[in-house]
This record gives C-alpha cells, sequence and structure tokens, in this order.
C-alpha cells in the first residue's frame, strides 16, 4: 500500500505552454499493481536537498493506454517545475500505485465541469467509458482563459470526432472572445443557471463529475442544489493551488496534546508501534520521526492516501477536506490531519 515503485519515464509531452503529460514504462509484473480506475492519481515522491517531497497527479490515460499523468506548471512549483525543466524520457521516478475515489460507479449519462488542469481525471472517465460503453453520454463544461491554454485539446476533439453523439463539449473562455456571449466569462454561478436555462447542458443524467479549484465546485454544486439535482449524485475533486475550500469539518483553534501518546497501527497486515510526542504536529509527522513508513501524499488533508480508521482511543482533526460525513461516523479519519487525544491509538489502514 505505502511501496514506491520505480518508473521509466516512457515519454513528456507538451500540451499547452503551461502544461505536460508525461507517460511511464510500466514492466509487465508491475501492470497488476499500477491497474488503475479512470479518475485516479499517482502519487510521485523524490528527494530535493535532503527532502523526501511528495505530489499528487491525476491519471489522464484510458485504462487501456499507457499510465499517463496531466501535470500543470504552477509558479515556484517544487515538483512541477523540475518535471518542466529537468524530466526526460529514461529517467526514473518513484511512484505510489493508484490511489483516489473519483471514479465511475455506475453512471451511463455525465455532466462533467472542469477548469483548467481539472481536466485530467475527467478525459481519462470519458474516454475509458467512450471506449466501453456505446450507450454512454457525456457533457463537458470546460473553462480556461484561452484556447491556447486548453490541456488536452486536440485529445477532446479527436474523442467528440470519433464519438459522434456521445460526447457534447461545452468551452467556457474568460480571456479570450468567442462569437456565442453565452461562453465567455467563467464557470460562476450565473454561468451555470444560464447553461442551464438555455438547454445548453441538460440536467437528466445520472452523475456530476467536478473537478477544480474548490471555489468553483462550491459554486457548481450550490447551483445545482438549487436546481433539486440529488447531492448523492454529486462527485468532485478539488485541485488545490493555494486558496481554501470550505472545510467539511473545521476546528478552528489549534489542536494540542500535552502528553505523550503510544500509537499502534495496522498496515498491510503487520503491526507497528511508536510514539506520539509533545513536539509532533500530526500522527503523519509523528511516524516518520519514528522511522515508519505510512501512506501519505498531500499532507494537507485533501487526497484521502492517509485515511484510516481508528479502533481504539480518540484523535481530533485539524482540517477535513475529503472524508464524506458516513466515513467520519464509521471512524475514519485522515492521519496527517489527526492529533492523539487519549494516551492510547490503534489506526488500521487496512479497513475499507
Amino acid at each position: 500500500m505505502n511501496v514506491f515503485e520505480k518508473l521509466t519515464v516512457r515519454k513528456v509531452q507538451s500540451l499547452t505552454f503551461d502544461s505536460k503529460k508525461v507517460e511511464f514504462h510500466l514492466p509487465q509484473g508491475l501492470k497488476s499493481k499500477f491497474k488503475f480506475q479512470p479518475g485516479q492519481y499517482i502519487t510521485i515522491k523524490k528527494n530535493f536537498n535532503n527532502i523526501d517531497e511528495r505530489r499528487s497527479y491525476s491519471i489522464c490515460s484510458s485504462n487501456n493506454d499507457p499510465l499517463a499523468i496531466g501535470v500543470k506548471r504552477v509558479e515556484d512549483g517544487l515538483f512541477s517545475n523540475y518535471i518542466f525543466n529537468e524530466l526526460r524520457p529514461g529517467m526514473v521516478l518513484e511512484v505510489m500505485s493508484p490511489n483516489g475515489r473519483f471514479v465511475q460507479k455506475k453512471e451511463t449519462n455525465f455532466l462533467m465541469v472542469a477548469a483548467g488542469s481539472g481536466i485530467t481525471p475527467i478525459i481519462s472517465i470519458i474516454s475509458s467509458t467512450l471506449r466501453s460503453n456505446n450507450s454512454s453520454r457525456f457533457t463537458l463544461v470546460y473553462g480556461n482563459k484561452t484556447t491556447e491554454s486548453i490541456m488536452f485539446y486536440k485529445e477532446l476533439g479527436n474523442l467528440k470526432d470519433a464519438f459522434l453523439g456521445q460526447l457534447n463539449i461545452v468551452h467556457i473562455l474568460s480571456k479570450q472572445t468567442q462569437d456565442v456571449d453565452l461562453l465567455n466569462g467563467r464557470i460562476d454561478q450565473d454561468k451555470m443557471s444560464l447553461l442551464i436555462s438555455k438547454k445548453a447542458i441538460d440536467l437528466d443524467v445520472d452523475g456530476v463529475f467536478i473537478c477544480g479549484p474548490g471555489s468553483m465546485i462550491n459554486t457548481v454544486s450550490n447551483v445545482l442544489f438549487k436546481e433539486g439535482f440529488d447531492k448523492s449524485k454529486i462527485y468532485s475533486e478539488k485541485f488545490y493551488f493555494g486558496d481554501v475550500p470550505n472545510l467539511k469539518q473545521t476546528n478552528k483553534a489549534k489542536i494540542t496534546n500535552n502528553f505523550r501518546s503510544n500509537i499502534e497501527i495496522i498496515l498491510d497486515g503487520s503491526r507497528r508501534t511508536f510514539t506520539f510526542s509533545e513536539t509532533d504536529n500530526n500522527i503523519i509527522d509523528a511516524a516518520q520521526s519514528n522511522g515508519i513508513g505510512v501512506p501519505f501524499s498531500c499532507k494537507g488533508g485533501m487526497c484521502c492516501t492517509c485515511r484510516c480508521k481508528i479502533t481504539k482511543g480518540d484523535v481530533k482533526m485539524i482540517a477535513n477536506y475529503s472524508l464524506e460525513d458516513w466515513e467520519m461516523e464509521a471512524g475514519f479519519i485522515l492521519a496527517c490531519q489527526a492529533v492523539p487525544q487519549t494516551k492510547d491509538i490503534v489506526l488500521d489502514f487496512d479497513a475499507s
């Protein structure tokens, strides 16, 4: 679960001036381990200045194509600038097996809403589903600044041509004027309401998948709620670029504990123990300081890689952007946000 494998980079392809596609070679022995569901992500690890850094990137490929990710350059971004400036075919990266729950369930008719690099997991879902289900239907509302900044622009066009009548794409541009005024601007509350009222999009769908900044996800979701759309059929994946999305659960004050806690974890069927001290910020940091490897990626409460179930003791979470209400009620926590509140804690990373 927490093991990183060394994968060779097969191809690095420019998509736009600030985005690239990175494709990996998978040895036969690792193909089953890296089998993914469209919409999932992989976590990449690299040492920078003697510090192990991790980043999660969504898989963009169809599930019948080679494993690939889409990467958008972030200003001062450690990982993205390395990928843009240094990464070449033949180089090796340490990669964790696919994870994530932004995946198709049993839907056939979809509304997809994306902004910028939020298209990455969505194009994987679209291409995989179209190729496997000839009765599937998609409407994609995709926001960007200009045509030149659209990731996978050619690929989306090819899919639309190959699956006539199954894929409808609505490009919304904020810094390039289009002939139809409805298609100019941003994907905000007014835009979504207009698209619905003008019948540019239909809400008679099995599910809505939204990926992009938290503010856009919240706005689109609120419009759908007002239209009476079933909340349980809305799925979202937040991309975090410095803006702070609304928390599902918040503890405004800094959570602290004034005692040492004994932590036992269950991971891949094995049990390990370590101590959480007064100087540790969260359970992931405590595990690392004790030399114990546990699964994590963003350390911001967003990706759910460190999801585990507390079976003894009690913790409080500093933040939660990803766990659903039912998961918290069932005892699941995010270890990267968890601070012990009792002297003995048992966490099961194998629980599902």
